[in-house]
């Protein structure tokens, strides 16, 4: 199979991401693109991370909103770093309960009860 090389020019910005075959984004001018002095999107590359100030928006869909209904709906507790550190108990017994769970879930697996 051939790689491909899929570029995207960015309208008011003078950058273009260029999506490699492997699936990371390399810029091709400055990592940080800016609208009206604020900085709206930062692309790093080592290790690859984005940082959007503002809503992310896929087909309509607030991806903010999207992931917290499915946190609720999945019953997955909210995490507080703060009480976390101030308790360390917190996080063993959160990391606990995560460990916990993923054993019954690879049993589940084994049993072909999933």
């Amino acid at each position: 199979m051939a790689n491909t090389l899929n570029t995207v020019k960015l309208p008011n910005y003078n950058t273009t991401l260029a999506n490699g075959y492997n699936g990371t984004w390399n810029t091709t001018v400055s990592p940080v693109f800016k609208s009206m002095g604020n900085d709206v999107l930062t692309v790093n590359g080592n290790p690859a991370s984005l940082d959007v100030k503002g809503k992310v928006v896929i087909n309509g869909l607030d991806l903010e909103e999207r992931l917290k209904t499915i946190e609720r709906v999945l019953a997955i507790p909210e995490r507080d770093a703060t009480m976390e550190a101030k308790y360390p108990s917190l996080k063993k017994k959160f990391d606990d309960y995560i460990n916990t769970l993923e054993k019954y879930k690879t049993w589940e697996r084994i049993k072909g009860d999933d």
